[in-house]
């Protein structure tokens, strides 16, 4: 236990060299892979996750003949580990081939729980997000949690509507005032209901808050865990862009923060909680100039921790809001290109493509549209968003499009996404870029034109903005 990784990491190196054709028992070779399985554990602390493939890889050929027979918790230790790392690594061929010998052998739905998660992350990287809610939904069940997917807009609003009551006056000190959680399924749980935030947010945004509220419930009514600080995140989040109460939402948010700071798993949750924390919420309160910056530090974090599918979202982020923020062109093609090629290579479909689309925008400025090999068209990408029921990809290539209209100032087209998009049919994320854009378009045609139809709509336009700007109160003492 008080072992010295770089010593142990050493010894297993020289015993490895030393097993190659060497005659070995049972025994050793149990023995063997056993202390390789501790090497790989060492290595991934580390961040070193070549190497913990190479120890891993060590430990399997070490096993016995009828190894699920005879060393069960070993195999299912090393299997775990393999398709873990290959997710690291963007292996979708070694990771599929583990979680099935696991999902052969396993014996028992508890076992079964680490390669259930892996598997939904394996679908999610796809963009299979209706498969990996259904796993999640299906395992969820099976650990007492009952989902239904069938709702409402206005059981949506019944549900904040109850959150609101609840966490009207949450503080810091409330928080820590609860007890840990032990239960080992309604952790288990947590983890599954945080990952069905995590893709909701993607193909099923109106469900997000319907999760998060009972990651709420389950934190009031069994305990505080990392989870919890998920769930809470994602509930401001759902306050922010589903209702009027910013002010509530974003309050939230800075409770979660100081959580966070207080996690011994800051660094993950940090990463996790890009896109909710400060791509939403911090975004639409503080100078976005202070933001951006921030979600290389997440991008790195999340790296660090092999999170590679909040890694890309946060390289994302920043590749995406250094756009609006105007920063220069030809560092942005750069940065846009490393995501781009990093997204392929992990094997992150949804990323990869939503990226393509902001792209699309910055080559459209630089005058290179048709320049660069493999950045799929608009069409293509409106196809595979429809296919693949991304709402989030369908949303980016909307704001995408207006933005290179807007620039051409080629207000008619603006008009034209704006009427078929108007910011009503969106939440308050999308409908404030959608009213800018339109109310803009609008008022200059009025201006133009002369008539008074698009001043109608300008106006609109800016009692919607200015609806949403009302909500952010604090940012009047920012």
């Amino acid at each position: 236990g008080d072992t010295d990784p770089a010593v142990h990491v050493l010894a297993v190196d020289q015993i490895n060299i030393s097993c190659e054709g060497a005659a070995l028992s049972s025994e050793e070779r149990s023995s063997f892979a056993k202390i390789n399985v501790t090497a790989a554990k060492f290595a991934i602390a580390a961040s070193s996750f070549e190497k913990a493939r190479s120890y891993i890889d060590a430990g399997m050929i070490l096993l016995e003949p009828q190894h699920w027979e005879k060393q069960y918790s070993l195999c299912l230790q090393l299997h775990e580990m393999s398709a873990s790392v290959s997710y690291m690594h963007g292996d979708v061929r070694n990771m599929s081939i583990a979680l099935n010998e696991i999902m052969g052998n396993v014996k028992s739905f508890e076992d079964g729980l680490r390669s259930s998660s892996l598997l939904v992350k394996l679908l999610a990287s796809s963009s299979h997000h209706k498969e990996a809610m259904s796993n999640c939904i299906a395992v969820l069940s099976n650990l007492g949690e009952e989902i239904s997917t069938d709702v409402s807009f206005t059981i949506v609003l019944s549900e904040l509507s109850v959150i609101q009551t609840t966490l009207a006056n949450i503080s810091v000190e409330q928080v820590r005032r609860l007890p840990r959680m032990t239960d080992k399924s309604k952790l288990n749980a947590m983890q599954f209901l945080s990952m069905l935030c995590m893709y909701s947010l993607i193909s099923e945004p109106m469900l997000l808050p319907l999760f998060s509220c009972r990651m709420v419930r389950l934190t009031i009514e069994y305990g505080f865990c990392d989870a919890s600080i998920v769930g809470l995140s994602t509930a401001g989040f759902g306050l922010f862009t589903f209702t009027d109460d910013i002010l509530l939402g974003y309050r939230i948010g800075k409770v979660c923060d100081s959580l966070i700071d207080e996690s011994p798993n800051k660094n993950a949750l940090r990463s996790r909680l890009c896109r909710e924390l400060d791509c939403s919420l911090k975004a639409m309160v503080e100078p976005n100039r202070t933001v951006v910056p921030l979600f290389i530090d997440r991008y790195n974090s999340a790296m660090m921790n092999g999170d590679v599918e909040s890694a890309m979202l946060c390289l994302l982020a920043y590749c995406t809001g250094s756009f609006y923020i105007g920063t220069n062109l030809v560092s942005l093609t750069k940065t846009f290109k490393s995501c781009i090629d990093q997204a392929a290579n992990y094997q992150q479909t949804n990323t990869l493509h939503v990226a393509m689309s902001n792209f699309r925008a910055v080559l459209h400025l630089t005058g290179r549209s048709n320049d660069e090999v493999g950045i799929k068209s608009y069409e293509e990408l409106e196809e595979i968003g429809k296919n693949t029921n991304s709402q989030l990809l369908l949303r980016r290539i909307l704001m995408s499009q207006m933005s290179i209209h807007f620039y051409d100032r080629n207000w008619v087209k603006v008009m034209e996404l704006f009427e078929k998009n108007p910011p009503s049919k969106f939440n308050n994320v999308l409908a404030t870029g959608l009213a800018l854009y339109g109310g803009v378009a609008s008022l200059t045609l009025a201006r133009q034109t002369h008539e008074l139809k698009w001043r109608r709509i300008g106006e609109e336009a800016v009692e919607k903005n200015d609806q949403i700007r009302k909500g952010i109160k604090c940012k009047l003492f920012m």
